[in-house]
């Protein structure tokens, strides 16, 4: 039986991973946030909604770095191998593995690199955190979508993470088909993610309608055609469920991707339009609003780089 959480540690100070482990910490909950050397120092001043960050910072390859109940990652998808190495000393036979990352494969790479009985599935939704420079903000939390890969399994694991999102104050769900859910955020991101970085817009940008909201839902329906063929049935109630959330959504509000693409730094449309790109090749599907897109913002990130 899985004990109750009463350890966290955090692997990745963005805007996500600083609001989850503010949350925990104000609950009492005791939180470290693994990093080393000039990261360790940047992270010392580092507040969320004007609070300093109350959470020890580890550096994984000191004494200090020992095993706890739950690990959050919350890096971005191309920081995850250095992630996994990071958390080595602190999971152990009892941890629970998290991953708050975009796209579809984080969890199983996880799975790879530990246990995969220890990595429950998770997705992050209706958050707006935002960081700039050592300052962390956002209006709301949203919730945490979280189950097991396999119906039926992991139950004590789950419940424990249910029990300290609870003390936390952070909103969650646990849906009857977690597969499904997590195929639904991905049809999500790769349409608002990348429709708002490609047109620089933020959420409101995409209610009414418009060019910029064609372009969003384009992308998302080339996920659910590639998604049919991988044998997930996306259709018209998840796009509506979707409107929902983007309704309440601040009409100001930037997507990760935008702020991404603003700040200059790599941008997720590899595991966003690359994924969807891959398989629409490999079953034959066209997805030529994806495949531009990938090449789009691939020349942006280029083009940045260049100018350096």
């Amino acid at each position: 039986m899985t004990a109750a959480i009463e350890s966290v540690a955090v692997v990745g100070a963005g805007a996500m991973g600083a609001m989850y482990a503010a949350h925990l910490a104000k609950a009492g909950v005791p939180v470290v946030m693994l990093a080393g050397g000039e990261r360790a120092a940047r992270l010392n001043d580092l507040t969320v909604n004007g609070e300093p960050l109350r959470a020890q910072i580890v550096d994984p390859r000191s004494e200090q770095a020992r095993p706890v109940d739950l690990v959050l990652v919350a890096v971005k998808s191309d920081a995850l191998e250095t992630a996994v190495e990071d958390m080595r000393p602190v999971v152990g036979p009892r941890t629970t593995i998290l991953s708050v990352l975009n796209g579809l494969a984080s969890e199983e790479h996880l799975g790879e690199a530990f246990d995969a009985e220890q990595v429950l599935l998770c997705i992050a939704l209706a958050m707006d955190a935002m960081r700039d420079g050592s300052r962390v903000s956002y209006r709301q939390a949203g919730r945490l979508v979280v189950g097991p890969a396999v119906v039926g399994t992991q139950t004590d694991r789950l419940g424990a993470v249910q029990a300290v999102l609870d003390r936390a104050g952070l909103a969650w769900e646990t849906p009857a088909d977690m597969r499904r859910a997590m195929w639904w955020k991905f049809m999500v991101n790769v349409g608002i993610n990348q429709a708002s970085a490609l047109t620089r817009a933020p959420y409101g940008a995409f209610v009414p309608d418009g060019p910029r909201r064609d372009l969003m839902l384009a992308l998302m329906d080339e996920v659910v055609a590639v998604g049919r063929a991988e044998g997930v049935d996306l259709g018209a109630a998840d796009l509506a469920r979707w409107d929902a959330v983007l309704s309440a959504q601040p009409v100001d509000g930037w997507t990760s991707m935008l702020q991404d693409v603003a700040a200059g730094r790599p941008t997720e449309v590899d595991i966003f339009a690359g994924h969807v790109v891959e398989l629409g090749r490999r079953h034959g599907i066209p997805t030529p609003h994806n495949l531009t897109a990938l090449w789009t913002l691939r020349g942006l990130a280029e083009t940045q780089t260049s100018a350096r």
